[in-house]
């Protein structure tokens, strides 16, 4: 069982939220299970399987790194080579080959309530992660679809070394104008900016158009050139560099026998990744609860490990 740190304890993934034991108690609290988990939205995976995966982070000492981290002190903005020159100088640089990297990146899709319990589990481990949010949601059902974010939770999570970054929905909040959509773009971006510090932006894959008999999503809207040099966009379409991957995205839909088997992030991921990598998870907080229906995808219910871990923390 992993121990989360005292204060004044380091660990070089570690952050720097003050870790008193009022303040463990109060971020404990805000992952406690709720009295009715039925009411809660249904998800996929228990939340208490990914403090398991937080504590084998901190059993296994990998290192846990952020955009930031990787890109302080780089001049590299060109996305476009997925930036090669970045990934060079890390591999010269800075990467110790008896150490495991992992960034972990959080896409708040929906329900940012799941993102700040899972911030706040995250904490208490010492790990930092990647969050990525919309200005607003967009929904086809719903003009004013809800997304209550605690702006002022995660602006103390980014003082202490978490990144909070800008999930690019532009196109569908557009209408799905191309034109207007880098206008939204921008307009996005400036808004954010008043909040956090966004130096990254990852594409939300969300719904496209067809336009001229091709199919174009948000990663097809381009960045608009005041924001080139001062903005990075580091996933969906470009993006870093990585050994090994893991997301969570799809998990609904997908019907690929090796992609289920690949869900298994605990028991089947973090074994993979070799001494001397980097590596990369994508986690979309709004999956991982205390609601959880299995059947959501029926080929994923008939995974021996998941009916295992369903059993172990249900």
């Amino acid at each position: 069982m992993a121990v989360p740190l005292e204060e004044g304890s380091s660990r070089p993934s570690g952050i720097t939220l003050p870790m008193q034991v009022e303040d463990r108690d109060r971020l404990k609290g805000m992952f406690a299970p709720p009295a009715n988990p039925a009411a809660e939205p249904i998800a996929n995976f228990p939340l208490l399987w990914y403090e398991e995966f937080l504590q084998r982070l901190v059993d296994l000492e990998i290192e846990v790194i952020t955009y930031r981290d990787l890109f302080d002190d780089s001049d590299d903005w060109d996305y476009r080579s997925n930036y090669k020159r970045e990934f060079i100088t890390w591999r010269k640089t800075v990467s110790d080959p008896s150490k495991r990297y992992l960034l972990i990146q959080h896409d708040v899709d929906n329900h940012p309530l799941f993102t700040k319990r899972m911030v706040a589990m995250e904490a208490v481990y010492g790990v930092r992660s990647n969050i990525f949010i919309f200005r607003q949601r967009y929904s086809s059902a719903s003009s004013d679809p809800p997304y209550e974010i605690d702006h002022e939770f995660f602006k103390e999570a980014q003082r202490r070394s978490f990144v909070v970054g800008y999930h690019q929905n532009a196109l569908p909040l557009a209408g799905f104008d191309p034109q207007r959509a880098v206008e939204q773009y921008r307009s996005d971006v400036e808004h954010l900016r008043r909040l956090y510090d966004i130096s990254f932006v990852v594409p939300h894959g969300g719904v496209g158009v067809e336009l001229d008999g091709r199919m174009i999503h948000n990663l097809d809207v381009p960045m608009p050139v005041e924001f080139e040099g001062n903005l990075r966009w580091v996933y969906n379409g470009h993006g870093v560099r990585f050994a090994d991957r893991f997301s969570d995205g799809g998990l609904r839909k997908t019907r690929d026998a090796q992609r289920i088997k690949g869900f298994d992030l605990v028991g089947g991921f973090l074994p993979k990744l070799k001494r001397g990598t980097r590596n990369f998870c994508l986690i979309h907080p709004q999956r991982w609860g205390f609601n959880v229906d299995p059947q959501q995808n029926p080929m994923l219910a008939e995974e021996p490990w998941y009916r295992e871990m369903l059993e172990r923390y249900q």
